[in-house]
């Protein structure tokens, strides 16, 4: 499974530099690596949110929506900018539920 991660940040790292080697757009490919170092974050983040697993598997999905969300971008230039708050959102509802958990 890391190999599988690994190869696809790779993968999506060698896709922008070769999408600003066709087109030279910096901007563009500034705004796709930033965007990959916050997805990668978040899915570090998540690895904290194991012990509610539901809610561990939801934010996978999400991250793996902000990466799809991320290749769309690169591929066409429109971004779906509110993709990439889904891993938040299950993030601060994690802190939600743990902050009113009782289990301390």
């Amino acid at each position: 499974m890391k190999g599988k991660i690994l190869f696809w940040l790779i993968a999506t790292v060698v896709y922008i530099g070769w999408d600003y080697y066709r087109h030279g757009d910096l901007r563009k490919s500034l705004i796709a690596s930033g965007v990959m170092v916050y997805i990668a974050s978040m899915a570090t983040v998540g690895i904290t949110m194991r012990s509610i697993l539901p809610l561990f598997a939801v934010h996978y999905l999400t991250i793996l929506a902000a990466w799809v969300a991320l290749i769309y971008y690169v591929w066409r230039g429109k971004m779906f900018w509110w993709v990439l708050g889904l891993p938040l959102v299950s993030v601060a509802a994690f802190v939600g539920i743990k902050g009113t958990s009782n289990n301390r």
